[in-house]
């Protein structure tokens, strides 16, 4: 079977088995059923679908938009860095260009059907197990990530790009040197040794980043680093209030304001050399954080942190 082909039937596939998983779930959100609650009395429930966590590729799957789109607003890959705010994709708006194409373009037809889906940035999925779960939308129930969305992300670019100014072993001999302080983790070695870090590393790190930097760095870079720092802190809030929600508006329009310097001094380089744009998916979906804290309330409610540990230990363990 050609690639292409594999692919596309692998995704289809995990929609058809979701959707079959998750048919009671749909049944409830549509007609109700009858559940006990914590005091014993019986309630008439809905099931809605109010999140779905999952990193950024999957995000892609589930909204069956191609990887050059956000899952969550309509831009494509060319405006990934141009720090505006676009419109959710909705799932009516997805579901509706899935009819077009079905109109004239037999499903089963994957050739014709994928051309035509990637001419209008999908990834091809002609049914999502989330198109007849009543409200359900994934520009709603897909919630930001911390660990993927922030984390992983500060240390995909950010943390590069200060390698690539500051140097490797300037930032290493920075934290060697760093006076002790109770209650703030040490890299006693260096931090270029760490081939796979934790979210804990990430947060350690970014703990004093801007403050060892400073005097390396030239300011309005460090600029560009501390507003992407805060926003990092700010979707970690366990509380948000209107002022920490116009923060977090400002820390990303912070960061595009200062964005230049970091292509002016060519610290955003990829596989083949020194990059002059910032396509880069992770730094859209920042933007949307807002307005997701506004409708589902605070991220720290969607960690995944424990459910992994327990992947590792009860499923990924078992067959080293």
């Amino acid at each position: 079977m050609h690639p292409d082909y594999q692919t596309i039937l692998q995704v289809q596939l995990w929609h058809k088995c979701v959707d079959l998983v998750c048919a009671k779930l749909k049944h409830a959100a549509k007609t109700g059923c009858f559940m006990p609650d914590p005091s014993k009395f019986i309630c008439h429930v809905f099931m809605p679908l109010i999140t779905h966590i999952c990193n950024l590729p999957e995000a892609c799957m589930i909204d069956v938009v191609s990887k050059s789109m956000s899952p969550l607003t309509m831009v494509s890959q060319e405006n990934f860095g141009d720090g505006v705010l676009y419109p959710p994709c909705t799932g009516q708006h997805m579901l509706q260009l899935i009819c077009e194409i079905l109109k004239t373009i037999n499903v089963w037809d994957l050739n014709k059907f994928q051309k035509a889906a990637r001419a209008v940035y999908l990834s091809g999925v002609h049914m999502p197990y989330w198109h007849d779960w009543m409200y359900a939308c994934p520009s709603v129930f897909l919630a930001g990530k911390i660990l993927h969305t922030c984390l992983n992300f500060f240390a995909d670019h950010p943390l590069s790009w200060i390698k690539e100014i500051v140097g490797k072993s300037e930032l290493d001999a920075c934290y060697i040197n760093q006076h002790k302080q109770v209650g703030t983790y040490h890299f006693t070695k260096n931090i270029m040794h760490i081939n796979q870090m934790t979210g804990h590393d990430h947060q350690d790190i970014q703990c004093t980043i801007v403050a060892l930097i400073t005097g390396a760095a030239p300011p309005k870079f460090i600029c560009a680093i501390h507003a992407l720092i805060d926003f990092i802190y700010l979707a970690q809030n366990p509380v948000h209030s209107a002022e920490t929600l116009l923060s977090m508006v400002q820390s990303p329009s912070d960061f595009h304001t200062f964005k230049h310097t970091v292509i002016e001094a060519q610290a955003w380089r990829g596989k083949k050399g020194v990059k002059e744009d910032f396509f880069i998916p992770k730094l859209k979906l920042l933007q949307s954080f807002r307005g997701t804290v506004e409708r589902l309330g605070t991220l720290m409610q969607f960690l995944a942190d424990m459910m992994e540990c327990l992947l590792i230990t009860h499923c990924k363990d078992l067959f080293v």
